[in-house]
Parts: C-alpha cells; structure tokens; sequence
C-alpha cells in the first residue's frame, strides 16, 4: 500500500482487495471495480514453441488442407525437435514464423519423420527410436477456442535411431526401421504386430509399403532391396542387389515396380516378380545419396530429394524414368517433400526455408 498512491477517485469497497486496486494496471488484465469480488480470469490461447529449430526434416498436408512441420536442432548441445501445425492456407514464407501456426508442441528428440494418418492425428518418428501418436485438440471455453497438440506416449521398438517410417494408406498401420538392423510393424493404434531382426546384415536406409497389405520392401547399405510378405512363414525374398550402386530410398511404383535411389544418385526401376529386369536411368541429375520420394496424389509425378539442395520431379513410364524439372532455391539440404495437390509441390530443408513448386 506504500508503494502505489491510490487517488481519492477510486473508491474501494469492504470486498476490495489490495492488488484489486493497484493504479494503472490495463483493463485488459484487470477491472478495477467496487463489484468485482472474484479472482482474475485466466488467459486462453494456443501454445507455441518459442522457435522453431533450424533443420526442417518434413512436411505433410492432411485432406483438409492442413499442414505439419517437423524440425530438428542437430548443431546444439541438446539434440531437440518440435513439430508445427498450420491452417490451410498458409504461404511459404510463414511457414518458418511461429507468430503464423495454430499450435505446436516440443520434442524430447529429433524427428526423422512424420504423417497424418486421420485429419488430426499424426504419427512421427523419432530420433530416440520410438514412434509417437500425436493429436490436435480444440477446447471451447465459452467463446473462446483453443487449439493444442497432444502427444501420447512414445513407442520404442528399435535400440538405435530411427531410419525409416512409412504408413499403409489402407489402414494406417505403421512400418519402420531403424539403425539397429530392425523392421517392425505396428497396428494403427501403435501396437507391435511384427518385429524382423535382423532384417538386413548392415544399416537399413529405407522402408516402403505397398498399397496391397501386408507387402512391403526395405533398403539396405549391403546393397539389397528386400520386399516382405508378413503373412509367410519365409517373409522376404531380395529383389535387387547392387554394390557398385547400393540403395539408399525406395519406393513403390505400382504394385509390381520399386524405384530405387541409390547412394550415388542414380534412380533405378526394379521389377519385382523376379524376371531380372532392372532399368537404370542413364542421364543422371543427381550425384549424391537420394534421401526422399514422394507421389504426387494422382501418382503420375515423382518429387525426388539428395542430399543437396536439389528437387527433381521425373515421371516413371513403362519402366523408364523421365525427368520434367530439377529446382535449386534451397541452399542446404533438402529432406521434406510433400504436395498439396496435383501441381503444387513443397520442399523443406536444412537451409530453415520452404519452396513452393508450381510443376
């Protein structure tokens, strides 16, 4: 009371409390009235991370519209990540600016990967090795709507770092891999259905479903592309098998062809019925390790990504790949691909910058 001055003006009934009548205090914060007897009304609003790590590791659009970012701080002390939720139309440059999200959530780890799996649930892959169900929940406080994303609790199957994660687009079941040579395959509730160990005899760079269930294939350093039938007593049977051009991403091109990007930047189309009948892509646009592949939803365009700052979109015909456009804007690594819709491709990377592709 000794340290505020109250004017005459202000007239403090018996129910008036000390902090109730402290002077120039906004109005937004606090009434000061004769009438006010409660305790202050708390604040609602959406949670959002301080900032967003520099390392953009993926991107992905639900049916809505909506988008996910995932982000990694891999130069720090604390190897940390968060993930980011954004409105359907958003713009590209504020996708790195947390003032423009809807809500997010920090990571104990990094993230490899993530995806939505219903329009607000999403699956991530983590550093830690473990996979982890997130949801976002909107509360309506009378007029008031506050949005924020629940994590559940992680699900750690593999004993070293998570190298791969993909989904059936079927049922949401989850397949990874990871650095410790295993593939396991989890029900869309995140519980283990199968775990393959070791699935390869070196470090597994790739997993890749089907859209027929329970098929899938895998990469491996040793230079071997497996495809998995997890309804067989004998699940695998290796489909190619290079050690010049070992395979570094996969991914399916029908139900009967897989492209493989290898570690020396090539993209090769692999029958897999066994014929022996392997198309390399002669003129090369990438001299590096390909790291990432993405459809685009009519699957006639194939979004490829290296470690560089290249993005290529090619189309694969009758066995054969055909290249419509190579970008260069990023200046790091890129690592997220993802479409919004049949021409609209976006890229993320290392650089902490996205790129909207008009293909």
């Amino acid at each position: 009371q000794a340290v505020y001055s109250i004017p005459s003006s202000v007239q403090c009934t018996k129910q008036c409390t000390v902090y109730q009548a402290v002077y120039s205090v906004p109005s937004r914060i606090l009434k000061m009235s004769a009438e006010v007897k409660g305790s202050l009304t708390a604040v609602h609003s959406n949670y959002v991370p301080a900032q967003m790590e520099k390392h953009l590791e993926f991107l992905d659009f639900n049916s809505s519209g909506d988008l996910i970012v995932g982000a990694s701080s891999l130069t720090t002390r604390y190897w940390s990540g968060s993930l980011w939720y954004y409105r359907k139309g958003v713009v590209e440059e504020d996708i790195t600016n947390p003032e423009m999200c809807l809500t997010g959530v920090d990571l104990e780890t990094g993230v490899l990967d993530g995806r939505f799996v219903q329009d607000k649930q999403m699956v991530l892959g983590l550093d830690s090795g473990g996979v982890v169900m997130v949801n976002l929940t909107r509360e309506q406080d009378g007029d008031r709507v506050t949005h924020y994303l629940e994590q559940q609790t992680a699900v750690v199957e593999h004993e070293d770092i998570l190298t791969g994660l993909d989904l059936w687009e079927v049922d949401g079941s989850v397949a990874t891999v990871g650095a410790d040579q295993r593939l396991n395959i989890f029900s869309p509730s995140l519980a283990l259905v199968h775990t393959f160990h070791p699935a390869h005899a070196r470090f597994i760079s790739s997993v890749a479903c089907s859209s027929k269930p329970h098929i899938l294939a895998t990469a491996s350093r040793e230079g071997t592309v497996r495809v998995w039938d997890t309804r067989q007593t004998r699940p695998a049977r290796t489909v190619y098998r290079s050690e010049t051009r070992p395979p570094s991403c996969i991914t399916w091109s029908g139900e009967q062809e897989i492209v493989v990007g290898s570690s020396t930047g090539d993209l090769i189309v692999v029958d897999t019925r066994g014929k022996g009948k392997e198309n390399l892509f002669q003129d090369q646009i990438f001299d590096r390790e390909v790291t990432r592949f993405r459809w685009s939803p009519d699957r006639s365009r194939l979004a490829v990504a290296e470690d560089d700052v290249k993005v290529g979109l090619v189309r694969v015909k009758e066995g054969q790949v055909v290249v419509d456009m190579v970008d260069t804007r990023h200046t790091d690594y890129v690592r997220g691909l993802a479409w919004s819709g049949e021409d609209t491709l976006w890229s993320a990377g290392w650089d902490h910058k996205v790129v909207r592709h008009e293909v």
